[in-house]
């Protein structure tokens, strides 16, 4: 436990000191091409300690051993394996359905509700312990109680990503609504508008461009939990390919099937980030 300390603290400590000397402006802006360029020293500062940690023909040569952490080559070398014997394409197909599901039942859900709450106090006041069950309720406890509900099932797993989803998405969205100006409001009203619509013409629009960079980040937070919502009772999916491999102790296969939640992730966030700038060009917002 004092290692991690003493670790955390030396990194505190340097980070300071290469922000304090080194000449860094606040807020300046950075190009694409050197943010590219940071970006991807990071990764590969991070898989040259990775490589130099692993190196060694035998376990005795090495400093971390296969168990605790499987080389570079010994995580590719875990794909073909995965592919072929535990069918990690279909598992992924899986895994991709079951959050997409969960998300969009939570969207549907949220996002209405959301808007409502921000906007009328009596909505607010009736749904509050929604809020506060988000806010203070950690989510692992609704793995035993979704097993309760829906025993081992595919609702199950799904229901759990929905009830993840929306307790982080439901607060993100009152937030959204509550920041639009009262000025946007007030000018609406001195125009006639009714209740209605300072929420369909004047609320969700000014604040729908927020709610769409939430509900991409909230995806992302879905495929977080969909291990917890397939290590138990499930047949496929990226999340039993995990616990299986932690079973037979093959910790290369674990890294590799994390690589490919990374990358399926990241490759949804870009989708979600096109998708953004297609909808809402004016938004000009730096990723």
């Amino acid at each position: 436990m004092l290692g991690f300390f003493i670790f955390a603290f030396a990194f505190v400590a340097l980070l300071t000191l290469v922000v304090r000397f080194g000449q860094l402006r606040v807020r300046a802006e950075l190009s694409e091409t050197n943010s590219l360029a940071l970006t991807l020293g990071f990764v590969g500062l991070m898989l040259a300690g990775w490589w130099f940690l692993t190196y060694g023909a035998t376990v005795e040569a090495r400093i971390l051993p296969p168990l605790i952490l499987p080389s570079p080559l010994e995580v590719l070398q875990a794909f073909p394996k995965l592919h072929f014997e535990q069918q990690l394409v279909r598992s992924a197909l899986t895994s991709f359905v079951r959050v997409t599901l969960g998300f969009s039942l939570a969207a549907i859900v949220a996002v209405p509700l959301g808007v409502y709450m921000a906007t009328f106090p009596t909505v607010s006041a009736f749904f509050r312990p929604l809020a506060l069950v988000g806010a203070y309720v950690p989510i692992v406890v609704f793995v035993p109680l979704t097993l309760a509900w829906f025993g081992l099932s595919e609702t199950q797993k799904v229901g759990f990503l929905f009830i993840g989803c929306f307790v982080a998405l439901l607060p993100l969205v009152i937030k959204d609504i509550a920041n639009v100006p009262a000025a946007y409001l007030d000018v609406a009203v001195t125009k006639g508008a009714s209740q209605w619509q300072l929420v369909r013409y004047v609320l969700f629009p000014v604040a729908q461009a927020d709610i769409w960079d939430h509900l991409r980040g909230v995806y992302g937070v879905g495929w977080g939990w969909i291990i917890l919502a397939e290590v138990i009772g499930a047949e496929r999916g990226l999340g039993y390919l995990i616990d299986v491999s932690n079973k037979r102790g093959h910790t290369n296969a674990i890294f590799a099937i994390i690589i490919v939640i990374v990358v399926i992730a990241i490759a949804c966030d870009q989708l979600w980030k096109l998708g953004g700038r297609l909808l809402f060009p004016y938004a000009n917002r730096r990723e």
